[in-house]
């Protein structure tokens, strides 16, 4: 299964702002520089975030973006369900696609694909985003974005 450039952006997003905890508002262009993505697909993903209540987003010359309550607690697949939707392994589980496959009925392969679509989402339920960000993985991010003193704040390596 391969996830959707937003929904990787969604994930590095709310990463990013796991890591430094509400400390700072980031801009959106900050945000942008801090996970390697075009300031457009960052808003995009913001917006998103913001109208599930992961983050809140203030406008303004103090403004920015912080990770929410609901943002410290979301899970990974919380997120991916959200952002990917109804995600189809093979074409015929689309509701729009009428296939003329002759195994449509019955299929034996849509049932196994369906159950490994399952297991990814439970592998991933329980693992919240907050709980991930690390020295090792943000503190060269944050260096760079001038929040060096924040990676110190954070674990050594991540718990999992």
């Amino acid at each position: 299964m391969k996830l959707t450039a937003f929904s990787d952006v969604s994930l590095r997003i709310l990463l990013l702002l796991a890591g430094i905890d509400g400390r700072e508002r980031l801009s959106t262009q900050t945000i942008a520089d801090g996970v390697g993505t075009p300031y457009n697909h960052v808003a995009k993903s913001v917006a998103f975030l913001a109208s599930r209540g992961w983050v809140e987003s203030t406008r303004g010359r103090t403004g920015g973006v912080v990770l929410s309550a609901s943002g410290r607690v979301v899970t990974i697949g919380a997120v991916l369900r959200a952002s990917e939707g109804d995600v189809a392994m093979v074409e015929c589980e689309t509701h729009s696609n009428h296939t003329s496959c002759p195994m449509r009925n019955n299929c034996a392969l849509r049932t196994v694909l369906g159950r490994a679509r399952e297991a990814f989402f439970a592998a991933v339920d329980d693992i919240v985003i907050a709980e991930l960000p690390n020295q090792r993985q943000m503190g060269p991010v944050f260096i760079e974005l001038g929040l060096g003193s924040l990676a110190q704040r954070l674990p050594e390596i991540s718990p999992l």
